[in-house]
């Protein structure tokens, strides 16, 4: 009877003026929304309403709202922190909560994040006898993948990613051959893999490919070589930036505010530096936003110089910088105070991975049948 009324009292709104509240609404909210009557439930779930919601959310148009995270995956947790700080220079507020597992995912295995892609999260499980899943830690819908051709301990690098053209969400594993690269592409829509063989050699300095603009990318002997998900060919982008004479190691590279960014591996003569390319494919682009002493993050993380092996994760929305060493440490660096704090300091053993997510509806499930995708992250 409750929710016949309620139907009844949503028909006398119009509802473009119920699909601009609901889109305002944080996805935790949305979810909850499903319950109210059936007529909600098929209006948040219907296909133009998830995509609008990612679009709106890739883009910032809701910008009161706090969809951007960070997933930690430590230990047998999952942990969900808030990424979005405040643009005043007092710091981010970084809460941090507890994720449920997967359901298909045993509390007790082995953990590999591979990437994130329109808040869908994938994830490979277990060592030897491996499965991938695509996972939304929001909604929690979670897709098994077909068995990948590939063995676990063969992997070279990989990436998950969107392809905007045909609307398919695609995975690449690179594995090892006898003499060449295999390159191993695994599409949504078909679901099923592909195999190529790629004579040139690729070393890159990072496993994990960062997502952007269609493409994913990694450092490469001097360059930054990427994938186009569409065409699936590896190019060579941009040179990396120009230093004078200072020699930078460039170990990594990952996403800042829609812009691909690169960082140094820090020694006892260069500092942590992170350079981000402001125009996409444009050498002449790349500016240098963050500098800090090798010899303080050293002191930070407890070990010496030339035993730092930093990772930048992310650059939050209030200028601060996110950082992982060796999976052990997650520290934040505020730029304007020069100030530090440990997020996740672990014991000897422990290793962590992370990575950054959106929240949105996108279902791994229905996204195979096309659709649910935005341009960028």
């Amino acid at each position: 009877m409750r929710q016949r009324r309620t139907n009844t009292m949503l028909l006398s709104i119009p509802i473009e003026l119920i699909v601009d509240i609901l889109l305002r609404l944080p996805v935790e909210s949305l979810i909850r929304c499903r319950f109210v009557c059936k007529s909600l439930r098929s209006l948040i779930f219907d296909r133009r309403f998830v995509m609008t919601q990612l679009n709106n959310t890739v883009t910032g148009i809701n910008m009161n709202m706090n969809s951007f995270r960070l997933l930690v995956s430590h230990n047998d947790s999952l942990l969900s922190m808030y990424c979005e700080g405040s643009k005043d220079g007092d710091g981010s507020h970084l809460a941090i909560k507890e994720v449920d597992h997967p359901a298909v995912v045993d509390l007790d295995v082995c953990l590999c994040i591979l990437g994130s892609c329109n808040g869908l999260v994938c994830l490979e499980i277990g060592d030897d006898n491996s499965i991938i899943i695509l996972w939304n830690p929001c909604t929690r819908d979670t897709k098994v993948l077909p068995q990948p051709p590939y063995h676990f301990q063969d992997k070279m690098f990989h990436g998950f990613g969107y392809d905007s053209l045909t609307e398919d969400y695609k995975i690449m594993l690179a594995t090892e051959g006898p003499s060449e690269v295999m390159m191993n592409v695994f599409s949504l829509k078909r679901n099923s893999w592909r195999t190529y063989e790629y004579l040139a050699d690729l070393r890159t300095t990072d496993q994990q490919g960062c997502f952007l603009n269609g493409a994913l990318h990694w450092i490469t002997s001097g360059t930054i070589t990427s994938l186009d998900l569409a065409d699936e060919e590896f190019k060579e982008i941009v040179p990396l930036p120009y230093c004078g004479n200072t020699d930078y190691s460039f170990e990594g590279v990952s996403s800042a505010r829609n812009c691909l960014c690169v960082y140094n591996d820090p020694t006892e003569d260069t500092d942590f530096c992170i350079w981000i390319m402001k125009e996409y494919g444009v050498k002449e682009s790349w500016t240098r936003v963050i500098k800090i002493s090798s010899e303080i993050l050293a002191q930070q993380v407890c070990v010496e110089v030339d035993k730092l092996e930093l990772k930048a994760v992310c650059i939050l929305e209030s200028g601060e910088v996110l950082m992982d060493h060796e999976g052990k440490v997650l520290v934040s660096y505020n730029p304007k105070t020069r100030t530090f704090r440990n997020i996740i300091k672990g014991k000897e053993d422990d290793e962590f991975q992370a990575t950054t997510y959106l929240e949105t509806l996108v279902s791994p499930v229905t996204a195979a049948e096309g659709g649910g995708g935005a341009n960028n992250m």
